[in-house]
């Protein structure tokens, strides 16, 4: 009998240590699979702000296209303004020319896919009495691409 009450001893001994070990490996296991959970989130959360960060700079890079654009129009204008105060000197057109104002009629500013932008654009010389202005009108083609542009007497083709 004192050898089955101790064989029992030791049969509640080991099955106590073996609760114990799962206990420990139950705990393990958490712990590890809990830490793949935390480091699957920050993959995720740093693919998430690396998104954002190129987000923000393909918007701050458009904008700055845009601005160049804008400039670029401001250039075409200047240059249409020569163009008719030269003709004005040539007795081609009468003056003065008062100001200079080009708006797409094909393609865009704004869009960044376009690689072109067809203008008219309006040189005043005369401020009419009603507010409204007479003038001529140019034409101009930018390629935004190369940044070079064209203009001439007479409204786009377009």
């Amino acid at each position: 009998m004192a050898l089955a009450l101790v064989i029992l001893a030791v049969v509640v001994i080991v099955g106590g240590g073996g609760t114990a070990v799962a206990v420990v490996h139950a705990r393990q296991v958490a712990a590890a699979e809990e830490k793949a959970e935390q480091k699957k989130e920050a993959a995720a959360r740093t693919r998430a702000e690396q998104r954002e960060a190129q987000r923000a700079a393909q918007e701050e890079a458009d904008e700055a296209e845009r601005s160049s654009r804008a400039e670029t129009v401001k250039e075409v204008e200047a240059s249409v303004k020569t163009m008719a105060e030269e003709n004005v000197t040539k007795g081609l057109l009468d003056g003065p020319i008062l100001s200079v104002s080009c708006n797409p009629v094909s393609g865009s500013t704004d869009d960044l896919t376009d690689t072109t932008t067809s203008f008219d654009c309006f040189a005043a010389n005369t401020d009419n009495a009603d507010g409204t202005q007479s003038g001529y009108f140019f034409n101009s083609t930018v390629n935004w691409d190369s940044g070079e542009y064209t203009y001439g007497l007479g409204k786009s083709a377009s």
